[in-house]
């Protein structure tokens, strides 16, 4: 139940598509992954690490060295450039999931301990800051996704329903 729902999460609801945001794109061509290659689940994490912290720099969401701070500034200006209509309701959610989850990550920061191998093709070391920001985002996207914004589907219910009762609740656990 828990790899489906983590699968799902992204296409539940439409706010978390990282097909919204072009530097995705952009990243995963600057990092120059071996092609035909299956990725071990570190190599994974590692990979995505290194995408979204090539994301939030490249879109102004932090700066390139420490410490980490999220530009609230420039991710409502990015948030209204990507999200969907209507805005009135996805740019205040999206933009408030950002803010508690730098919060829940200054709050919660032995749970984000990572002790990861090193990975040949992966040149320089990534910060996961943006990682973290990332998947407490979607997870509480997942939770509370704007009704317009959410696939009511069996499928999708199943995975709302994996992060509502198995996963911490981010509003909740944030000060």
């Amino acid at each position: 139940m828990r790899a489906n729902a983590t699968r799902l999460s992204a296409r539940c609801c439409q706010l978390t598509r990282t097909s919204l945001d072009p530097g995705y794109v952009e990243c995963r061509e600057a990092l120059k992954l071996p092609k035909k290659r299956r990725f071990s689940f570190a190599e994974m994490y590692t990979i995505n690490m290194c995408l979204e912290e090539c994301n939030y720099i490249g879109s102004g969401y932090i700066e390139v060295d420490p410490p980490y701070r999220l530009d609230m500034v420039r991710v409502r200006r990015n948030l209204e450039q990507i999200l969907p209509q209507p805005q009135e309701t996805s740019v205040p959610f999206m933009f408030n999931a950002y803010i508690k989850c730098e919060a829940y990550r200054a709050q919660h920061t032995a749970r984000f301990a990572l002790h990861l191998p090193e990975i040949e093709f992966i040149e320089e070391k990534c910060n996961p800051f943006a990682l973290h920001v990332t998947i407490c985002v979607r997870i509480h996207a997942m939770q509370k996704c704007p009704t317009e914004f959410y696939t009511n589907s069996s499928e999708c219910r199943m995975a709302q329903d994996y992060f509502t009762r198995c996963v911490d609740d981010i509003e909740s656990n944030v000060a």
